[in-house]
């Protein structure tokens, strides 16, 4: 069971490495429905448990792919500690927080609410009108740290980085779109980070198999995470040759698709 999942794994990390760097979409949009479908191959996993292993298992994945971005963000000079302390302060209180409300909603209801989620970022992705890349103010604290808030409790609770939440919203109060690509970047690294954290703490001892810290199932994370990490450069080189307006909403009518079946599948 666990090697049909480990063969699968490579073909995840490429598609999400490549996908995250081509449309600046967290990996986690690919990695969640996909691990829904693969992790009850293992025989500790159910239909009760499924969507928090999903959820922490994509998280502990967007670790690295994130830090690889918020990297070469950081040489570009697109992070500003003015606008990412606020925002990074108040992500790692609400990451923190929400893989216990995951676990109190249980997998039914968070199978759906990832699946409207979805829905939501792929209608931003196709009535988004393009952002003025000029416009540039600093917010005031108390309005990225809102925004901190919400992303990092969203991102945890569905498995994704952030960015797909936290860009929208920055570039809506005014920050520059290089500034706020940046500061979701490294955002979602710490989404990411105290999330899988809280996963493996919230996740102590719930199975004795070994292959499992917490809610994530590592021998996946680590296969993704290996094949992700040198895709997505790749994906950002693509990405410079090819209409991104395009490809961003033809990937949004796949979320959709998918976000469809996920909440079929709950109400069947």
């Amino acid at each position: 069971m666990l090697l049909e999942i480990l063969y699968i794994a490579p073909i995840l990390g490429i598609i999400a490495g490549f996908l995250s760097g081509l449309l600046g979409i967290g990996g986690g949009i690919v990695l969640v429905p996909a691990l829904l479908y693969l992790l009850p191959l293992l025989p500790q996993v159910n239909s009760d448990n499924v969507a928090i292993i999903a959820v922490a298992t994509s998280l502990m994945t967007i670790v690295v792919t994130a830090f690889s971005s918020a990297k070469s963000h950081y040489k570009r000079g697109n992070l500003h500690k003015e606008i990412t302390l606020p925002i990074a302060v108040a992500v790692a209180i609400s990451s923190v927080v929400a893989p216990y409300v995951a676990i109190w909603m249980g997998s039914s209801l968070l199978t759906s609410v990832f699946a409207i989620l979805l829905f939501v970022l792929a209608l931003q992705i196709v009535t988004g009108r393009k952002t003025n890349a000029d416009v540039d103010k600093l917010p005031s604290n108390k309005v990225l740290a809102f925004g901190g808030l919400f992303t990092g409790f969203l991102a945890a609770i569905a498995g994704l980085g952030g960015g797909a939440i936290l860009v929208p919203y920055l570039t809506v109060v005014g920050v520059n779109i290089r500034k706020s690509i940046g500061a979701a970047a490294a955002c979602g690294m710490i989404v990411a980070i105290f999330g899988s954290v809280s996963y493996f703490i919230s996740g102590h001892g719930w199975t004795d198999s070994n292959q499992f810290a917490g809610y994530v199932h590592w021998p996946t994370a680590l296969v993704i995470m290996l094949f992700s990490y040198f895709t997505a450069p790749l994906g950002v080189k693509v990405g410079h040759k090819l209409n991104q307006v395009q490809l961003k909403r033809v990937f949004a009518i796949f979320m959709m698709v998918v976000a469809t079946k996920l909440l079929f599948d709950q109400l069947a």
